[in-house]
C-alpha cells in the first residue's frame, strides 16, 4: 500500500459508511468529512473517529490535510462535486456509476488531465479478490479464450425500499445503478462491443425498470446482460471459453466464490476465499499504490474506460428511450 494518503470524505450517506467501515478495516486514513447540514458531518466524524468536520463541500476540498476526496453524491451532483475536488488540486475515488451520461464524463476527464491530479471511478468490484483470481484464471488460458459472457443484476427494490431509483432527477433507473456491473465486467472480459442490442420495460415516469442487452463484437464473441430493480435475479456470472468456463456465485459483484469447468464439465477449480468486511478498501488501495507509483491512471479502472462505458449505457439508454432531465 502507498504511505498514507490523507481521504476526505464528499458526503455522508449509507454507502459513505459502508466505504468508512472498510477503509478503517484497511488502516486508511480518514481525515475528513464535508456535508451539507452540519449535524451530519458531526454524526460522521464521530462514527468514525475523523478529526475534521466541514460544513459545505466547498470547505471540504479546502482542507490542505486532505490529499484525496471520495465522493459518494447521488450520480445527478456527480460532475458538480467532482470538478469541485479537481479544480481544488486533490486526487479523486468517484463513486459509479461516474456520471450519468460521456458527456459530463468527458468534462470530468478533461479537467483532470488539466489539473494533474489522479481520478478513478470507484468501480470496487474490479479490485476485489475474487475478481483479481477470476482474471488470473483466464490470463492463465484455463477456459481458452473467451467466447460468451452473461451476467445478471436484478434486485428487488420498489420505491419504498430505493426511493431514489425511481427518481428521474436523480439519476434514477436499473442500469445506472445495478445495470453498470453486468456492463463494466463483460467489457473487462471481452472489452468494447462493436454493436449493442437494448430494450427496456420503462416505469411511467420513464426509467428503466428493465433491461435486457446484447453485446456484439467482430470476433465473434457476445455478452447477454440483464438487469431490473422490480424482480430478484440471480445476480450470478459465468465466462464461457473454447476450453472450459468460470461461473462466479451470487452476487458475482461482490467478494463470492466461483467454479472452474472444462469443456467435460469436470470440476478444475474452486474458489472460496473471505475477506474482511465488504471489500470496499481494495480500490483506495490500489488508488493509493498508483499514486504512490506516480501513475496519471490506474491500469485496471481507467478514466478513458470510464468514458467509454458510459458512451455505451448512453447508447443503450439512446434505445430504451430514458431520458433525464436536462439532457
Amino acid at each position: 500500500m502507498a504511505k498514507g494518503l490523507r481521504w476526505g470524505f464528499l458526503g455522508a450517506g449509507g454507502i459513505a459508511e459502508t466505504i468508512a467501515t472498510d477503509f478503517q478495516l484497511a488502516g486508511l486514513k480518514i481525515q475528513a468529512v464535508g456535508t451539507r447540514e452540519i449535524a451530519n458531518a458531526h454524526r460522521f466524524a464521530d462514527t468514525f473517529k475523523i478529526p475534521n468536520r466541514h460544513h459545505g463541500y466547498a470547505a471540504l476540498v479546502a482542507d490542505p490535510e486532505v490529499d484525496a476526496i471520495y465522493v459518494s453524491t447521488p450520480q445527478t451532483m456527480h460532475m458538480r462535486d467532482a470538478l469541485l475536488a479537481i479544480e481544488a488540486g486533490k486526487h479523486l475515488l468517484l463513486e459509479k456509476p461516474f456520471t450519468i451520461n460521456a458527456k459530463q464524463a468527458i468534462a470530468i476527464q478533461e479537467a483532470a488531465e488539466r489539473k494533474g491530479v489522479f481520478v478513478m471511478e470507484a468501480m470496487w468490484t474490479r479490485f476485489l479478490p475474487s475478481m483479481v483470481a477470476v482474471f488470473d484464471v483466464i490470463k492463465a488460458g484455463t477456459i481458452g479464450v473467451p467466447q460468451y459472457v452473461h451476467a445478471d443484476h436484478s434486485q428487488f427494490l420498489p420505491p419504498t425500499r430505493a426511493p431514489r431509483l425511481w427518481d428521474p432527477a436523480l439519476g434514477g433507473g436499473a442500469l445506472l445503478d445495478l445495470g453498470i456491473y453486468p456492463i463494466s465486467f463483460a467489457v473487462r472480459v471481452l472489452g468494447l462491443p462493436a454493436k449493442v442490442v437494448a430494450r427496456g420495460v420503462l416505469t411511467p415516469l420513464k426509467l428503466d425498470e428493465m433491461t435486457s442487452m446484447i453485446f456484439e463484437y467482430d470476433n465473434r464473441t457476445q455478452a447477454v446482460l440483464q438487469t431490473s430493480m422490480t424482480v430478484g435475479g440471480t445476480i450470478t456470472a459465468s465466462v464461457v471459453g473454447t476450453l472450459g468456463r468460470i461461473e462466479l456465485a451470487g452476487s458475482f459483484y461482490e467478494q463470492t466464490s466461483f467454479n472452474v469447468y472444462d469443456n467435460t464439465r469436470a470440476l478444475v477449480k474452486r474458489y472460496e476465499e473471505k475477506v474482511p468486511g465488504r471489500g470496499m478498501q481494495y480500490q483506495a488501495i490500489h488508488m493509493e499504490e498508483c499514486i504512490a507509483a506516480g501513475l496519471s491512471q490506474s491500469p485496471i479502472m481507467s478514466l478513458s474506460e470510464s468514458v467509454a462505458i458510459m458512451k455505451v449505457m448512453d447508447d443503450i439508454r439512446s434505445q430504451t428511450g430514458v431520458v433525464y432531465p436536462g439532457e
